[in-house]
């Protein structure tokens, strides 16, 4: 007993450790996954909370997806004003740039990719990043929720400019072979040093998958990466708020090592 609670007093510390790291710069870590539906981005938001608890600085989740992404709501949060528009300001302070962003009752900032919950124009990666890039000086990182898919402009452009990445795709047979493929296209798209920065999250839809995920992950794992499986999660599955206090505790759990494996990938980037 008393091994056990050292063990896991130890394994805290350690997360504490890896997350409250200090930063260079603001570590871009972009979520992504090869279709809609896989659990990006409840990932997002869970990776993006965790980091937020064990840092002093500031955090925030940013919805790269213009064709209204669920990011806010799976946080709760709500915003009149986008990316688009903080690209289009001439903010030049923190107090005007706050203006622009949404923020959790925990302390999570949020900027969404849409204005007032609509449904919006195409987003290049040159008003993205005018309207990002402004904030990075005020943030320590930044989790970035991109769309589905790998192969639009925008995508593989958040990915050129990533610190790190979360592949997530569904625990199922197909979510396994997808993501396979998907490491291949990192390899043939010249993003394979991104891929050696990436945890790959397979997320348990059901309470019992129709598929062996420790197989599954393993299959995944044998090129060297770190492959996570995000359990069931009855509060999770229903798509509504977050409420962390109502979240398991094995995903919770798996959730703060994904963070803390990223976030030390993030730290290894280096300009090439």
């Amino acid at each position: 007993m008393g091994s056990s609670v050292a063990n896991q007093a130890q394994h805290s510390a350690d997360l504490a450790a890896a997350l409250g790291r200090p930063v260079p710069s603001c570590r871009r870590i972009a979520v992504t996954s090869i279709r809609g539906g896989a659990g990006k981005s409840t990932v997002t938001a869970l990776v993006a909370d965790a980091i937020r608890a064990y840092r002093q600085d500031r955090t925030i989740a940013i919805d790269a997806d213009p064709g209204l992404g669920s990011l806010p709501m799976r946080l709760g949060v709500t915003s009149t004003r986008s990316v688009r528009d903080l690209a289009a300001a001439r903010s030049r302070s923190w107090e005007e740039m706050s203006a622009f962003l949404a923020r959790t009752p925990q302390g999570l900032w949020a900027l969404s990719g849409t204005s007032g919950g609509q449904v919006g124009e195409e987003l290049d990666y040159t008003v993205f990043d005018r309207g990002v890039g402004r904030l990075s000086r005020y943030f320590a990182a930044s989790v970035v929720d991109c769309g589905a898919g790998l192969v639009s402009g925008l995508q593989r452009s958040i990915l050129r400019s990533a610190h790190a990445q979360v592949f997530v795709a569904p625990g199922t047979s197909d979510g396994a072979l997808s993501a396979r493929s998907a490491l291949d296209w990192f390899v043939e798209n010249g993003l394979e040093s991104l891929l050696m920065r990436t945890v790959i999250v397979l997320v348990a839809h059901t309470p019992h998958p129709d598929t062996d995920l420790e197989r599954a992950r393993q299959w995944l794992a044998a090129g060297g990466l770190r492959v996570e499986i995000m359990p069931y999660d009855r509060h999770l599955a229903t798509g509504a708020v977050i409420d962390a206090d109502r979240i398991g505790g094995a995903s919770r759990t798996v959730a703060l090592q994904v963070a803390a494996q990223v976030f030390a990938h993030s730290l290894t980037w280096t300009r090439t």
